[in-house]
């Protein structure tokens, strides 16, 4: 999945050649049009690059120093969030003594993309995916996401046609057959007749 030469250009405008040219270095950007962001350093040379329509922030930012333009670019991140499935589970995470039930979301996520990582894949639009809680899938193109979407249906219909089922007949054998037991009855001696009052031992105030 990694970008090639072909993919991307090198840009950037300064006001001294030699400056641009040794601080570009991975600043890259594609030749098509659109949305751009922009990094100006406090020398005068500006880094740029696309900004997708889907992006919900703009990186773009002024006065940062000359060496400091390699890291601002490494933390460029184009991010849009998409919604998961709420349901209550029980986690530590809640609070409280041992496991507490809660709202969690599953399968919450992003698409993103970081066009300098030091890693390629996520150099182009990726998907990460988080299961639950601190618990993601990472860099998911669109190939890995069509596989995991048919593993997630096809448990769902394991879930509906075949679990359900050995529930639901487990359920029914279990009301037919489990006996319950009888509760035990109150101990005699902790029977109090409320309509007779007890009598006071002697010497006892009134």
């Amino acid at each position: 999945m990694t970008a090639t030469a072909a993919d991307r250009r090198r840009v950037g405008s300064a006001t001294d050649g030699s400056a641009a040219e040794q601080s570009a270095g991975t600043a890259y950007a594609p030749a098509s049009g659109g949305r751009r962001w922009t990094i100006a350093t406090t020398p005068g040379f500006s880094a740029t690059g696309y900004l997708p329509a889907w992006a919900e922030e703009d990186p773009s930012e002024s006065g940062v120093p000359l060496d400091r333009l390699q890291i601002r670019l490494a933390d460029i991140n184009h991010w849009t969030r998409f919604d998961g499935q709420t349901m209550r589970v029980r986690s530590p995470a809640f609070g409280g003594e041992g496991a507490q039930l809660g709202e969690a979301h599953i399968f919450r996520g992003s698409i993103d993309c970081n066009p300098y990582a030091e890693d390629p894949d996520p150099r182009v639009p990726v998907v990460n995916l988080a299961i639950i809680e601190d618990f993601w899938i990472n860099d998911l193109d669109p190939a890995d996401l069509a596989d995991l979407a048919a593993k997630l249906r096809a448990q769902a219909d394991r879930l509906d046609h075949e679990i359900r089922p050995q529930l639901i007949a487990a359920r029914a054998d279990w009301a037919e057959h489990h006996a319950v037991l009888p509760q035990p009855a109150a101990s005699p001696s902790r029977v109090l007749d409320r309509g007779t009052p007890r009598a006071r031992p002697s010497g006892d105030s009134p």
